[in-house]
C-alpha cells in the first residue's frame, strides 16, 4: 500500500466514523432523554443494529488491513497521523476476536440493561435488576477473556482501557493514599462543632427559575451555547456528536436547587473541553481520544476548584437572587457560601461534597475490582454496597435508590470508569497549581473572567489532550509526575479554615 492510499483511506475512514458516531450519539442522547418509556424495547433494537453495523465495517478485511498497515508504518508520518495510527491499532487488538454477532448480543443487552435499571430505580428495588445485571458482568468478563494473554486481572484490562497504563497494583496504592489522606480530614470535620445553616438548601426553586440558572451559568463559563444545548434526564451527562454539537444534560429537583447548578457546572466543564479541542484532530479523527479522566479533571475542576470558590459563588450568589425574587431574600452571602460547602457523609455521590466524594469513588473502585475478578457476584451487591457506605461513611441507604442503583455506568459494563473521577481530583490539584503560577486565579474569579482561565485550559490543558495518555499528559502540564499530594494539602487547607481545626 502506498503512502498516498494509507492517507486515502485515513481520510475515508475518519469521515465515515464521525458520520457514524453522530448518527449513534445522537440515538444514543433520544433514548436517555426524550424517548418515550414504551418504545424502548424497539429502539435498544434498533440501536444494537445500527452499532453492530458500524462493527462490521470494522471488522471488514479492507479496513483491517489498512490499520496494520498504517501501524507498521507509522513512524513514516507526522505526529498526529502517527498518534491515530497507533490508537486505531490499540483499538483493532480490543476487538479483533469479538464477532459482530457477539457485538449485537452485547449492545441489545446493555440496551436492555439501562431500560431495566430505569424500572429497578423508581421503584427503588435491586432485585428487579439483579438478573439483568448479572448478564451485564457475564457478558464483561467474556469481553474482556477474548483479549487473549494478559499478565494481570480482568479488571486490570478495565483499568487499562480507561487510563492507558494503570493497573490494579497502582491504582490500590493511590485509593490508600486518598482514604489516609481524607478520613482524618473528614473525621475533624465531623467532630467540629462549628454551624452553618442549611435549611435554605432545600427551599422550593420553581424547575423554570432553575432552567434560567442552568442558562446562566453555561454561558457564563463560556460554554458556546450555539454548538451546544442543554436537556435533561434521570443520570446527568454530556454527549460529543460533532464538534459544533455538544449537549449537556442535567436533572432538576424543586428541593434540591444546588444538585443542578452542581451538575450544570459538571457537564458544562465536559462540553467546554469537548467545544475547545483544536479543530485538527477532528479533521483526522483523533478529537475523541481523550481519557475518562482527563474529562473528568476538567468537569471537577469546573465544579470545585472554581464552582466551590468564594470568588466564583458570589456571582452565583448573585444572580439567584435576581432570578428568584424574595426565595432567598433570608440568606446571606456567608450563609450562601458556607452552606454549599458542607462537608459531611450522604448517600448520593453526584450531590456529595468535595471532601467526601472520592469516599464514594473508592467504594465503587473496592466493589467493581472485586465483581469483574469473580470474587463476588451481583447477588446481594446491594448489602454489599450498603455495608461498605456504613463502614467508611457511617450511613446506610434507606433503599436501593439511594444505594446501588444511584449511578447508571454499570449498565453499560463501564467497569474501569469511576476511578477516572478521583484520578480527576488529582490531576485538577495539579492543574490548578500551575495555572496559580501564570496569573491571579481567585482575581479572575472575581472578575468573573471565565474566559482567562478557559483561553489558559484551551492553551495548556486541551491542545495537547489528543496527543497523550493521561501520565503523559499530565507530566507536560505541570512539568511534575502525577501525585495526590496537591489534592490532600488542597483539600486540609480548605476545610481546616471552614470547620476551624
Amino acid at each position: 500500500m502506498k503512502k498516498e492510499e494509507i492517507l486515502e483511506k485515513t481520510k475515508y475512514y475518519s469521515s465515515w466514523k464521525s458520520d457514524y458516531n453522530y448518527i449513534m450519539s445522537i440515538f444514543s442522547f433520544d433514548l436517555e432523554t426524550i424517548a418515550p418509556k414504551a418504545a424502548s424495547e424497539e429502539a435498544n433494537k434498533a440501536f444494537a443494529r445500527i452499532e453492530t453495523d458500524y462493527f462490521k465495517v470494522l471488522k471488514s478485511d479492507d479496513y483491517i488491513d489498512y490499520v496494520k498497515e498504517a501501524y507498521l508504518r507509522r513512524d513514516e508520518f507526522p505526529l498526529e497521523y502517527k498518534r491515530l495510527f497507533e490508537m486505531q491499532h490499540r483499538d483493532y487488538e480490543r476487538t479483533k476476536n469479538i464477532s459482530p454477532e457477539l457485538q449485537y448480543e452485547m449492545s441489545l443487552l446493555f440496551g436492555t440493561s439501562y431500560t431495566k435499571w430505569l424500572e429497578a430505580k423508581e421503584k427503588g428495588d435491586y432485585s428487579i435488576y439483579q438478573d439483568t445485571f448479572s448478564k451485564v458482568v457475564d457478558m464483561t468478563r467474556k469481553i474482556l477473556s477474548l483479549r487473549g494473554k494478559n499478565k494481570g486481572t480482568l479488571y486490570d484490562i478495565c483499568l487499562d482501557d480507561y487510563e492507558p497504563g494503570n493497573n490494579e497494583k497502582i491504582l490500590d496504592k493511590f485509593f490508600k493514599e486518598i482514604k489516609e489522606g481524607i478520613l482524618p480530614i473528614l473525621k475533624k470535620v465531623v467532630l467540629s462543632k462549628v454551624e452553618r445553616r442549611e435549611d435554605f438548601l432545600e427551599y422550593s426553586v420553581p424547575i423554570p427559575l432553575q432552567e434560567k440558572i442552568s442558562n446562566f451559568l453555561l454561558k457564563f463559563n463560556e460554554f458556546d451555547t450555539n454548538r451546544g444545548l442543554l436537556s435533561t434526564t434521570e443520570h446527568p451527562f454530556t454527549t460529543f456528536p460533532s464538534e459544533n454539537d455538544i449537549r449537556v444534560t442535567t436533572h432538576y429537583h424543586e428541593n434540591m436547587f444546588t444538585s443542578n447548578i452542581y451538575s450544570v457546572i459538571h457537564e458544562g466543564g465536559h462540553a467546554i473541553f469537548g467545544q475547545n479541542i483544536p479543530h485538527k484532530f477532528f479533521t483526522i479523527g483523533l478529537s475523541d481520544n481523550i481519557t475518562s479522566a482527563m474529562h473528568e479533571t476538567i468537569s471537577r475542576f469546573y465544579e470545585n476548584y472554581i464552582g466551590r470558590n468564594p470568588h466564583y459563588i458570589k456571582h452565583i450568589y448573585n444572580k439567584v437572587k435576581e432570578i428568584c425574587n424574595d426565595i432567598f431574600s433570608d440568606v446571606s452571602f456567608d450563609d450562601f457560601y458556607k452552606g454549599i460547602n458542607i462537608a459531611k457523609p450522604t448517600l448520593i455521590r453526584t450531590d456529595s461534597d468535595e471532601l467526601t466524594y472520592c469516599i464514594h469513588i473508592l467504594i465503587r473502585y473496592e466493589l467493581e475490582k472485586d465483581l469483574v475478578n469473580g470474587k463476588i457476584s451481583t447477588q446481594g451487591l446491594n448489602l454489599e454496597w450498603n455495608k461498605k457506605y456504613k463502614e467508611y461513611l457511617g450511613i446506610t441507604p434507606p433503599s436501593d435508590k439511594e444505594g446501588i442503583l444511584q449511578d447508571v455506568h454499570w449498565t453499560g459494563g463501564s467497569f474501569g470508569y469511576f476511578p477516572s473521577y478521583a484520578i480527576g481530583n488529582a490531576y485538577g490539584a495539579m492543574i490548578l497549581n500551575r495555572m496559580k503560577e501564570d496569573f491571579d486565579f481567585d482575581k479572575a474569579l472575581e472578575d468573573g473572567d471565565l474566559l482567562k482561565i478557559k483561553n489558559w485550559l484551551k492553551n495548556n490543558v486541551f491542545d495537547i489532550a489528543p496527543m497523550n495518555d493521561p501520565n503523559d499528559w499530565i507530566l507536560k502540564i505541570t512539568g511534575r509526575e502525577f501525585t495526590t499530594k496537591d489534592y490532600i494539602d488542597y483539600l486540609n487547607e480548605k476545610y481546616s479554615k471552614l470547620y476551624n481545626f
